[in-house]
């Protein structure tokens, strides 16, 4: 385990051991292990971040209102680099150490690697940020991430509806994340009437977007659609500022993070990505949990963060309601109705994804603005 990882994991057993319920102090109480899996050092390091930080405030918070059903929450973090194999072998570490429950990974290919392995071992997984097609989902598998087949239905309709688009380029990551949420898109565009007029491809890595930029001139495009990380989105929207591309620009829910904010600046303004959270909503629930985590970490917790914290609450239910056998939590989990989370009112369906509305937010000044809910 990484230094940092033994970091968290040392935050929370101070927490539990500093905390009491009734006057009596958690450090006599029991413990299990909830595992997280996170892509720390990787392309999306900004979200493994949040999702982190999410997840351990909620330990903390269930903790120190006396655990779960008399037993403390100790959290221990793996990171797997963004890398398949790596999660794999992170979750049998995770495994070995006696999880009763995962939350991440948190990519799509991750979460593929990992997902039949939790199911051959009973141990459910809830990711913070995996969006495409799973294996054994609602079965081993669940998510408080916004499905792609969720994201691409509300962007396209907004872009076909709310902006009159009819002409659309794609540029997408040629990753598994990439691939889905643009197939996605594509079908539902094409299912509203519109037209994909050019789709462009990029590696992880990549670093030129002039000819991507280029070509969405050429094609005549009326809006684009951008499907990848913040890494490569930043050299995308500075390639279209400098091309002078004026069209709308819509993207996919990884572009939603603070590093795109940071390294794009204005070239990001008006670009429009799905919502499934924003820190500046005023719902109580909302300002509750921003208030919290900016006490705790000093900024501004992105969606990312708020599934991270959603999907420890979420397993504590479950544990709550069904004890702590694997049978019993994903048992819970199948029949999880309006449960209520910072990113909504959460019910998951058969595959076990969050049945709840996707906002569209746009950037203005330098900031996530909800346009609509």
């Amino acid at each position: 385990m990484s230094g940092s990882a033994w970091g968290i994991l040392l935050v929370i057993l101070l927490a539990a051991m500093g905390a009491g319920c009734g006057g009596t102090s958690l450090r006599a109480q029991e413990s299990f292990v909830i595992g997280v899996i996170v892509s720390l050092n990787s392309g999306v390091p900004a979200a493994a971040r949040g999702a982190l930080q999410g997840a351990t405030l909620a330990a903390e918070e269930i903790n120190a209102a006396g655990g779960v059903n008399g037993a403390s929450i100790t959290l221990m973090v793996e990171d797997d680099g963004g890398n398949a194999e790596t999660a794999l072998r992170k979750f049998e570490a995770l495994r070995a150490q006696n999880a009763v429950a995962i939350v991440g990974p948190l990519t799509d290919a991750t979460a593929i690697a990992v997902a039949p392995a939790a199911e051959r071992g009973g141990i459910p997984l809830i990711s913070p940020g995996a969006t495409g097609t799973i294996p054994y989902s609602g079965s081993s598998f669940f998510r408080t991430a916004l499905p792609a087949e969720a994201q691409a239905r509300a962007l396209a309709e907004f872009i076909v509806f709310g902006k009159r688009a009819r002409r659309l380029s794609i540029i997408q990551d040629n990753n598994e994340y990439g691939t889905l949420v643009a197939l996605a898109f594509s079908q539902r565009v094409t299912a509203l009437g519109a037209d994909v007029v050019g789709t462009r491809f990029y590696r992880d890595g990549e670093t030129n977007f002039t000819r991507h930029a280029t070509g969405v001139i050429g094609d005549g495009a009326d809006a684009v659609f951008i499907a990848g990380y913040p890494d490569e989105g930043v050299l995308i929207l500075e390639a279209f500022k400098a091309r002078g591309v004026q069209v709308p620009l819509v993207g996919s829910d990884a572009l939603y993070s603070p590093d795109l904010l940071a390294g794009a600046g204005d070239a990001a303004t008006d670009l429009y990505l799905p919502a499934a959270f924003i820190a500046s909503e005023p719902l109580p629930a909302v300002q509750e949990f921003a208030g919290k985590y900016r006490r705790r970490f000093a900024e501004t917790p992105d969606h990312f963060a708020a599934q991270g914290y959603d999907a420890v609450k979420i397993l504590a239910l479950a544990i709550r309601r069904n004890g702590r056998t694997p049978g019993g939590i994903r048992a819970a989990l199948q029949g999880l109705r309006k449960f209520p989370g910072v990113t909504g009112e959460i019910s998951f369906d058969r595959w076990g994804a969050p049945a709840r509305p996707v906002g569209i937010a746009r950037v203005r000044a330098g900031q996530f603005e909800l346009v609509r809910r």
